[in-house]
């Protein structure tokens, strides 16, 4: 039984608009994350520790002390086990700073800065790249609980 081109036309352009209509949803629930202040990002993360996951390929996991002198320390790991991040991790430093609402880090040994738009809600952050999109997410803790 072969399907009529008007029927499939039809199931297309209704598969089509259930994507936008879902897709619009999914957006949505991804844009209800606050746009901070310069000042209050300052207040949240300056003395804090960022611990989270970077999607990339392969994704790693990260925990970053951003001091108040505006020197970064951090750890990395490869692959997805948060608790191996201080053990096993690899270690990385550099200087941070904020403008606007972006988190920017020159690390040691690289001429560029890296920039992400910072997004906080409540001790959950989220990294995003004007190229690539959501690039990472995690926990904004108090202090250096790592020792980086």
């Amino acid at each position: 039984m072969m399907i009529s081109l008007n029927l499939r036309r039809k199931a297309f352009l209704l598969l089509a608009c259930a994507m936008l209509v879902l897709g619009g949803a999914a957006m949505a629930q991804e844009d209800n994350w606050p746009t901070s202040s310069e000042d209050d990002l300052r207040k949240l993360i300056t003395g804090a520790t960022l611990t989270g996951e970077v999607k990339a390929e392969p994704p790693f996991n990260f925990s970053e002390f951003l001091a108040s002198d505006g020197k970064s320390r951090g750890k990395m790991i490869e692959c997805c086990k948060p608790e191996q991040v201080v053990s096993n991790g690899m270690s990385y430093a550099g200087e941070w700073t904020l403008e606007k609402d972006n988190l920017c880090v020159t690390y040691e040994g690289e001429a560029d800065k890296i920039c992400w738009r910072l997004q906080v809600k409540g001790d959950r952050f989220r990294m995003t790249d004007q190229k690539f999109g959501r690039v990472g997410e995690g926990q904004i803790r108090a202090g250096n609980p790592d020792n980086l």
